[in-house]
């Protein structure tokens, strides 16, 4: 089974949803593959935000007890793909000896937004999603 990881800052909004996303487009499609996430300043334990479970809600996903984890070594290492939400993350990953790459064109946070920022955030995810799966 291929792993992919999907990493932003906190784990608790953009990496969790893509993850669920991620992984029921894979079920849908047939894909041998499960995504994970992580955040790179992740508070560990720290649940998904309540803007992010609720925007998940409404397309079938329950990310509630979603708890939030940093990125580690072993995460990165075990991963057959690492998608940043955003290009300096993935710069970062890269400087660091793995190779990460950017969801898209780069996922807007909508950390602290409002409901709708999350929904756009969330459907920005989602059509990034064919692109994270290419080639597993």
């Amino acid at each position: 089974m291929k792993r992919v990881l999907f990493v932003c800052t906190g784990n608790t909004c953009r990496s969790p949803m893509a993850a669920a996303l991620f992984n029921r487009y894979a079920r849908e499609k047939g894909l041998d593959a499960a995504a994970d996430s992580a955040g790179l300043a992740a508070r560990a334990g720290a649940p998904a935000s309540a803007h992010a479970v609720a925007a998940m809600a409404e397309v079938g996903e329950d990310i509630s007890s979603h708890a939030a984890k940093p990125v580690t070594r072993e995460l990165l290492s075990a991963a057959d793909r690492i998608c940043c939400m955003s290009e300096s993350a993935a710069a970062f990953l890269r400087e660091s000896g793995f190779d990460a790459r950017t969801l898209g064109t780069g996922i807007s946070d909508p950390y602290g937004g409002t409901l709708e920022d999350y929904r756009r955030c969330r459907d920005e995810i989602a059509a990034a999603i064919p692109g994270a799966a290419e080639g597993l």
